[in-house]
């Protein structure tokens, strides 16, 4: 259930971003929840809870129009050695089927000593090891899920721009 619920709102972010998309800074604070951790004249910052994980979702603009988002789940406390394996799983999934098969596949393992046993997976994931990613091309723009770690599980969803995406 917590994994639909992951799913759930990382659509939401991506539903809010395609009905907002262009429009300035006022009117994404209004229709967003959550509290507002940073608000800049390029950036908004919402920070919740899913369950005990941290979420930020951000939003950049330029010139007042939205422009590009992200969405992060920080793993806290660990409920599962593979939790976040399974949450990316299911988002990829759901994106493979609105967006097609990602331009960009791949996990990378920066050190193979948990690579024999997949049931470690998560705990590879966690410190560094092991990194997944996949990523989208769009007619609006760029789509790029990872899932990453540095002490903790990150799973990490990102649109930008076509325009922005050319610009990094």
């Amino acid at each position: 259930t917590l994994q639909a619920e992951v799913t759930r709102q990382a659509l939401a972010f991506l539903d809010t971003l395609h009905r907002h998309w262009g429009e300035g800074p006022e009117r994404l604070r209004t229709a967003v929840s959550g509290n507002i951790e940073r608000d800049e004249q390029d950036k908004l910052i919402f920070l919740r809870n899913i369950h005990d994980h941290g979420v930020l979702e951000g939003y950049e603009f330029r010139q007042d129009s939205l422009v590009r988002g992200q969405y992060i789940v920080l793993q806290r406390p660990l409920n599962g050695l593979n939790e976040f394996i399974g949450y990316y799983t299911s988002l990829k999934q759901v994106l493979n089927a609105v967006y097609g098969k990602p331009k960009l596949d791949r996990i990378v393992w920066n050190n193979d000593l948990y690579q024999p046993l997949p049931d470690y997976w998560g705990v590879a994931v966690m410190i560094g090891h092991l990194r997944y990613q996949a990523t989208w091309e769009t007619a609006e723009g760029t789509i790029t899920l990872e899932l990453t770690g540095n002490h903790h599980s990150k799973l990490f969803l990102e649109f930008k721009s076509a325009r922005e995406a050319a610009q990094t």
